[in-house]
């Protein structure tokens, strides 16, 4: 299948874009201070990963339900021929993060700080390919 080729960022875009660099700036400074806990950082990764996604999807001209669900939004990058950023047993792993954690006082495991900066890395590098503004 050959690569998918980067839309035209809409206005919608590059609103979600916007709010995704505050998500992604968050990732960055907790990233530099080992205190930082794991649940934090991981909500700020996911909003992130969220964000920009739905940004691809936008641009794409993809209609879907508001969903916090990283692997429901792969699933439709997918439908558009699209390659997600990131492994769909990656991204499930940060789906707890989007709510859960936010409201649960619960301990999840599922992710170590190092996987979720190359996460972070790599999705950086595919919303280059896919967008241009």
């Amino acid at each position: 299948m050959p690569p998918h080729k980067p839309q035209q960022a809409t206005a919608e875009a590059r609103s979600l874009l916007r709010t995704a660099e505050r998500d992604l700036k968050t990732v960055e400074v907790l990233l530099q201070h080992p205190d930082a806990p794991i649940s934090s950082i991981c909500f700020h990764a996911q909003q992130y990963l969220e964000k920009v996604i739905k940004a691809v999807l936008v641009s794409n001209a993809v209609i879907f339900r508001r969903t916090h669900n990283l692997e429901k939004l792969a699933d439709l990058l997918a439908q558009k021929d699209i390659e997600p950023p990131l492994h769909k047993d990656l991204l499930k792993r940060l789906n707890p993060f989007a709510v859960t954690t936010r409201y649960e006082d619960i301990e999840i495991a599922l992710i170590d700080i190092q996987t979720v900066a190359e996460m972070i890395e790599k999705t950086r590098e595919w919303i280059i390919e896919q967008l241009y503004e």
